[in-house]
């Protein structure tokens, strides 16, 4: 199981809050550029690899019962093993909402 603080949240909150605030006006600007590339990271990302491993699993798509050793599919990923991004679903919503109002 991934923790839920880990080292590239903490820096992200580090560089978001450098860039939100008014303490150090220099290093405002290359906080500010340090999420931008961040930022465009995740998205070519997400774009390269849009699945990940499904937690409930361990993106094995199937789980076993503890008395007799029964195998069924996982119900969270219907037995693929795989789950599609946050970020790829965000992007799968803005070019849906592009292609209806663009007609």
């Amino acid at each position: 199981m991934t923790p839920i603080v880990t080292r590239t949240r903490v820096i992200v909150a580090a560089l978001m809050v450098l860039t939100f605030s008014d303490i150090t006006p220099g290093l405002t600007r290359l906080a500010g550029s340090c999420l931008a590339v961040l930022a465009v990271g995740y998205v070519v990302a997400v774009l390269a690899f849009p699945y990940r491993r499904c937690r409930a699993c361990n993106g094995m798509g199937r789980h076993t019962s503890g008395l007799f050793g029964g195998i069924r599919l996982c119900t969270r990923c219907d037995g693929e093993g795989l789950r599609l991004r946050a970020g790829r679903r965000v992007l799968n919503r803005l070019r849906r909402n592009h292609r209806a109002t663009r007609r």
